[in-house]
């Protein structure tokens, strides 16, 4: 006896077309099954900053917490009430309530400014600005310098009350011109006679007169005053006298030479 093989019998349309519905149906059934069924709420919103309009009172509890309440203007404390709260005027529309004034025409004068263009030209250049002249004015003349008839001592300072027992000689000066004083400081001991070395303050503008000044100084002997003493003290420094001796030149002109013989 033989075995035959079995072949297997394909499916047919039917077959095929109830194993589809049932697979389609499990499907729609599991979905049916996980899907949620409860009642749909609302989400609700993540919390977030809330803005709220505070009172009056809530004002004034956070002023008071301003470090700026009193250090600067502020309209919670006393400058709101001084400045920061000046009231607005009122606004006040514009109003007029006179008529309006409008100018007047002259009518006789109307085309008078082209009469005067059409007018005569004058072709005359135009004159130039002149300048005022100066007036010449010639100051008076000052009194013209002096000079001493014969040369001049004059003691001053601590010397002013102090009389000169030698002979001085002024001898007159030969200058072209007028000198100046000869000014020379003078420290006269207790004995009357000048213990340091005389010194030239101020010249007169000529050597010889300053040399003159300064040997008659050196050789200047001085007396005391009347009603006192010279010597003061036992202090050498402390009877020293200082002042100043002053002398006034005269000036002689200079004689003039004979002019050289022309040659022949």
């Amino acid at each position: 006896m033989s075995s035959a093989l079995v072949e297997p019998r394909p499916w047919s349309q039917r077959r095929w077309w109830i194993f589809v519905a049932l697979v389609f149906g499990a499907q729609v059934g599991l979905i049916f099954w996980l899907s949620d069924k409860s009642v749909v709420r609302p989400r609700l919103p993540d919390p977030a900053p809330v803005l709220h309009l505070a009172g009056k009172a809530t004002t004034e509890l956070m002023a008071l917490n301003d470090p700026t309440l009193f250090a600067l203007p502020h309209r919670e404390g006393f400058s709101g009430l001084a400045w920061l709260s000046i009231a607005q005027p009122p606004v006040r529309s514009f109003e007029w309530s006179e008529n309006p004034r409008w100018l007047d025409l002259a009518v006789d004068r109307l085309g008078a400014a082209f009469d005067r263009s059409l007018g005569p030209d004058d072709l005359s250049a135009p004159a130039s600005p002149t300048r005022p002249v100066p007036e010449l004015t010639i100051a008076p003349a000052g009194p013209a310098p002096v000079a001493p008839a014969q040369s001049r001592l004059r003691l001053d300072g601590g010397l002013a009350g102090l009389k000169v027992i030698t002979p001085m000689d002024l001898p007159p000066q030969q200058h072209t011109d007028l000198l100046t004083e000869s000014v020379v400081q003078v420290v006269v001991g207790s004995k009357g006679r000048p213990v340091f070395v005389p010194v030239l303050l101020s010249s007169s503008g000529w050597k010889t007169a300053d040399d003159d000044a300064l040997r008659l100084a050196a050789a200047a002997r001085f007396a005391a005053a009347p009603g006192g003493e010279v010597a003061k003290s036992g202090d050498l420094m402390a009877d020293l006298t200082w002042g100043r001796m002053i002398f006034e030149w005269a000036t002689l002109p200079v004689p003039s030479t004979n002019a050289p013989a022309a040659k022949p």
